[in-house]
């Protein structure tokens, strides 16, 4: 998966404070901006580990505490991957499929 396009998606999101509903400012914006379709709230909030340079971070971290354990999985057949930049729909139906 392109670097590049992971860290547009995760600091791209935002959450709406008054009953969570996700969003992105590119993928998956409010209809009516500034206004929360689930619930008409109009206040949101971005995490702070997503701002482009902490996710740049959370990408070190993954390859030195979490990749390094990936091949003892793989190598005993359990290991299930799905293409997180697949359309929302479809990832669902993958990870539906794997846990199934």
């Amino acid at each position: 998966m392109e670097r590049a396009a992971l860290v547009d998606r995760l600091s791209g999101r935002f959450t709406c404070t008054q009953c969570g509903a996700s969003f992105h400012d590119r993928y998956n914006r409010p209809s009516r901006e500034g206004v929360c379709e689930v619930c008409g709230g109009t206040e949101f909030v971005r995490r702070a580990d997503d701002r482009p340079e902490a996710v740049k971070g959370r990408f070190e971290v993954y390859r030195s505490q979490t990749a390094p354990i990936l091949p003892y999985y793989r190598d005993r057949g359990i290991l299930r991957v799905v293409d997180g930049m697949a359309e929302i729909d479809e990832v669902t139906r993958e990870i539906d499929r794997i846990l199934g």
